[in-house]
């Protein structure tokens, strides 16, 4: 009975999954569909996160800065909610979805199985499994050049130096925050600058995902000795995305077997995550793993104000070929527009530089406006509450958990009933549903919208952060 159920659940998601592609072919058109979306792949699905994925680099790139709007919000009509959405690239993916599905049982039967000594066996398969590829190539614009320091991501910049500098014991270094404020970017640029020096090793920059398949490789073909000295041949090793290995329990035992050694053989390992190590564990990663990234350097990155987005953007174009140029008051434009994230910010530039890379002009602010409408339609469409809360943490200049934390100062509360307020008329939530979003009952947040209403009468300054707030929603 219980597999009839397996069985019926991977049939409803691959039917959903054929829906889904058949209507990004209906909204994108024949051309567009088989050039960039044909091979698009489903590797994880939950209401936390959607994770697609593509067969290179090239794709994963146009899908993210060009379509990942129109990914989400077709997600979200013809499949269900979801908080967020990754693309990733898997080389030599199974071209069958029911073959997809199969495998991830069995990696899922691999996490359980009991986990070995760091010391090589003696019944292990001799170079039974290889892992060349490892560590994922890196993207040469993700460098210290390239990455604009701000007071929101200046602790995170200090500890990226500490793991260059010489002379001292290494530390474990653990750098969190949202999606999109420059993990990513950090941990590449470290390990850039860390093979300029050949002398102190190979850097080596892993995925979640490069990870989590190795090491269901390795306890299948009975090589994890040949894993971990794979990863221990880097001088510098960097994961990133730490938080999606919640549940694979022999996965986040081989790190920490992995980490361990490293650093008592004088090695750096940073890694990135979203989560803050004190809710790690909850979230279903291993206690002594959190423990053990809490223990090292933490190093928070926050979302970063319309200065640091403007900065990345003018980092990003002094890099471009591009024989465009965008004006000041479009490149404005941009920074207080694309507001969810940093790379939300980038994929606007890249969208622009797409249309006009190759043509000796000026783009100016109507001509920026013109070509991100679409952009911008896209994404007033998948509007939610959590994109409300974090506009408004940054209109009335708060940090995010500010906003569903339990303190009650008057300019907390404040920025909360225009959150509502905008969340109730802008994007025409329920309040059961904002309550959900803020950690409030739903009599609570009533109160917060009358309160809110009240404001907008009579309070200037209350107006003006309502109208930031709108301005991201609708853009």
């Amino acid at each position: 009975m219980d597999n009839d159920k397996e069985m019926s659940g991977r049939d409803s998601q691959l039917e959903l999954f054929k829906r889904y592609h058949a209507a990004l072919r209906l909204r994108v058109g024949d051309a567009k569909y088989v050039s960039w979306f044909k091979d698009l792949g489903l590797e994880d699905y939950s209401e936390e996160c959607v994770t697609l994925s593509t067969d290179s680099e090239t794709k994963r790139d146009m899908l993210d800065h060009r379509f990942f709007p129109v990914l989400e919000d077709t997600w979200r009509k013809e499949v269900g909610p979801f908080r967020k959405m990754r693309l990733t690239v898997l080389k030599n993916r199974l071209s069958e979805h029911a073959a997809r599905i199969d495998a991830q049982e069995e990696q899922r039967a691999a996490e359980t199985a009991p986990v070995p000594a760091l010391k090589p066996r003696a019944k292990e398969a001799k170079d039974s499994a290889t892992f060349e590829g490892l560590a994922t190539a890196l993207d040469p614009r993700r460098t210290f050049d390239a990455f604009a320091v701000h007071s929101s991501n200046r602790i995170a910049w200090a500890a990226a130096q500490e793991a260059l500098s010489e002379g001292r014991a290494r530390e474990l270094i653990y750098f969190y925050g949202p999606s999109g404020v420059g993990k990513t970017h950090l941990l590449q640029a470290i390990a850039h600058a860390w093979s300029q020096d050949q002398s102190r090793g190979e850097a080596g920059y892993v995925t979640y995902n490069n990870l989590s398949n190795a090491c269901v490789s390795a306890v299948w073909s009975n090589s994890t000795a040949a894993l971990h000295k794979a990863l221990l041949s880097f001088g510098f090793l960097g994961f990133d995305d730490i938080h999606f290995l919640n549940g694979k329990n022999r996965t986040q035992e081989e790190l920490l077997i992995v980490i361990d050694a490293a650093l008592d053989s004088g090695k750096q390992v940073v890694i990135a995550g979203e989560l803050p190590p004190a809710k790690l564990a909850e979230a279903g990663i291993n206690q002594r793993l959190a423990d053990r990234l809490a223990g090292g350097i933490c190093a928070p990155i926050h979302p970063g104000d319309e200065s640091l987005r403007l900065a990345v953007l003018k980092k990003r174009l002094e890099q471009s070929p591009a024989a465009c140029r965008i004006s000041d008051e479009a490149l404005a434009y941009i920074a207080r527009t694309f507001t969810q994230s940093t790379r939300e910010t980038i994929g606007a530039l890249n969208q622009l530089l797409l249309m006009y890379g190759s043509e000796e002009v000026v783009v100016d602010l109507d001509e920026a406006k013109s070509v991100l409408k679409s952009r911008l339609d896209d994404r007033r469409r998948a509007a939610t509450v959590d994109d409300a809360i974090a506009a408004g943490a940054e209109a009335f200049g708060l940090k995010l958990e500010d906003m569903t934390g339990r303190s009650q100062p008057q300019r907390i509360v404040r920025a909360r009933h225009a959150v509502v307020w905008c969340a109730r008329e802008v994007l025409k939530e329920s309040f059961p549903r904002i309550g959900k979003a803020l950690k409030r009952d739903h009599t609570t947040v009533m109160s917060s919208y009358r309160r809110a209403q009240a404001l907008i009468e009579r309070d200037k300054a209350f107006q003006d952060g309502v109208k930031r707030i709108r301005e991201a929603l609708e853009g």
